[in-house]
């Protein structure tokens, strides 16, 4: 069901994903310090109807370092996302998108709004939480030189680490361990690796999805706001916030889940997108 990696060239280099399924394509986009895997409980629950794209995006765990001096801004991101769905010339495409995932989604879709055909927002960052609350240090990490994140890849190791609030404590009920021990070791490869989160890092800041949001204020794309209700990092508020402003967005609250959607209800999230699919 997960098969061998492909690649694909993009405006920052060469682009890791995974092609799962056959029919419309659904592409899928992680959070920072993650890489593909952090999907790979969706393609079981939807390949069988649905073409799963998973990129890996240049957001700290990936194994091939964007080109030097790439603009890793989130319109950088986002372009970067375009050019892969371009270049597999997908159409009716969904785009789901969790956590800084999700922002980078919201600029995809102000964008480079023809190449899609909806999206599924789940917990992600929104307006003035880009980071959360929870995540401001990450504002820190801008400033710090890129081989300071060894020190974060090395911390992904420590189980206890995991459980405070500001690392996954918040974002999951049941932290995912295979996947966050790959995550450490990618940060820990690569010292190009490292250079490139340092620059994502700079790129991302509340200016970026403000703007989004109110771009999508007269957007025709239709959006589901699939939410995790128990999340206190992303918290509910920020999805009815953007319901109420975008004309096109619908929300359902999902139960007995945090931000990772994927991890804490990925049955539920599969039952959701089929359905908005459907019905658009």
């Amino acid at each position: 069901m997960w098969p061998e990696s492909q690649q694909a060239p993009t405006h920052l280099g060469t682009l890791e994903y995974r092609d799962v399924g056959s029919g419309p394509a659904v592409v899928f986009l992680h959070l920072i310090l993650a890489d593909e895997s952090h999907w790979d409980r969706m393609p079981p629950l939807l390949a069988d109807r649905f073409r799963c794209i998973i990129p890996t995006l240049p957001l700290g765990c990936h194994r091939l370092p964007a080109n030097a001096g790439a603009d890793l801004s989130v319109d950088g991101l986002a372009q970067a996302v375009a050019d892969l769905i371009t270049h597999l010339d997908l159409d009716d495409v969904t785009l789901v998108g969790n956590d800084s995932g999700g922002a980078i989604s919201q600029v995809v879709a102000t964008n480079h709004p023809e190449l899609l055909a909806r999206v599924v927002l789940t917990n992600c960052d929104m307006y003035d939480a880009f980071p959360p609350k929870t995540f401001a240090y990450f504002n820190l990490f801008k400033y710090l030189p890129a081989e300071a994140f060894k020190i974060v890849g090395r911390s992904f190791k420590l189980k206890a680490f995991w459980k405070l609030p500001f690392v996954f404590g918040r974002l999951t009920n049941e932290v995912d361990e295979t996947k966050v021990m790959r995550w450490a070791d990618a940060v820990l490869a690569s010292k190009e690796v490292r250079r490139d989160l340092l620059a994502v890092f700079k790129g991302f800041g509340p200016d970026v999805t403000n703007a989004a949001a109110a771009a999508l204020r007269t957007t025709e794309l239709p959006f589901l706001v699939a939410w995790g209700a128990d999340d206190k990092a992303f918290k509910p508020s920020l999805a009815e916030r953007f319901v109420s402003e975008v004309p096109t967005a619908e929300l359902v609250m999902i139960e007995d889940c945090k931000t990772l959607v994927c991890w804490d209800q990925p049955e539920r999230l599969a039952e959701l997108i089929t359905e908005f699919y459907d019905r658009t």
